[in-house]
């Protein structure tokens, strides 16, 4: 497994941490250029306000790659956090448009980093909700949420309906908030 950063000292830094933390020796660090370069699957969780220029950046790494955009457009103030309209549509249409060579998804929205970082939880109960319009790269994704205990992972949609989702997390964010939790979503009947 590998992880990007704009630093190759900041990833590698935090490949060895991950690597203590799991009692573990398979993360490794690269600047982000070299994690894309040499990833098939690569999952973008950077900041909105870095998310146009990483991808441009990244254009000729990713080309060919299925490429997981969980980034949230959201913005805060003092009434709690909210979507941010995106010309696009969503990040995850901003993706496509900035990577057409890439086999764009969008996923992993609303689960919990906290969660996933915990290494003492066995299972997150959740479901992901997977969005594109490859199918065979929307499998892909749905198959690495189910290899994480407890979760699943659902094909939720079209790329063009990633707003919704991208959008809900606000509404996540504030139930987090509320009650104290890591609350994410569980689909039923399905």
């Amino acid at each position: 497994m590998l992880i990007g950063s704009r630093a190759a000292d900041r990833a590698e830094a935090t490949a060895a941490e991950l690597n203590a933390a799991a009692s573990v020796d398979t993360v490794a660090g690269r600047d982000n250029a070299a994690c894309a370069a040499e990833s098939d699957i690569v999952l973008i969780a950077v900041p909105w306000d870095g998310h146009a220029d990483l991808l441009t950046g990244l254009k000729a790494e990713l080309a060919g790659k299925v490429v997981i955009d969980c980034v949230n457009p959201l913005g805060f103030d003092k009434q709690g956090p909210f979507a941010l309209p995106v010309a696009e549509g969503s990040a995850a249409q901003q993706a496509e448009a900035l990577l057409p060579d890439s086999r764009v998804t969008a996923a992993f929205h609303h689960v919990s980093a906290v969660l996933l970082a915990d290494l003492s939880i066995a299972s997150i109960d959740t479901d992901v909700l997977v969005l594109g319009d490859d199918r065979e790269a929307t499998d892909q994704v749905r198959a690495l949420a189910d290899a994480i205990p407890g979760m699943r992972g659902i094909y939720g949609g079209r790329l063009r309906n990633a707003h919704q989702v991208e959008a809900l997390t606000a509404n996540l964010i504030a139930v987090n908030r509320r009650y104290k939790a890591h609350a994410g979503l569980r689909i039923t009947d399905v």
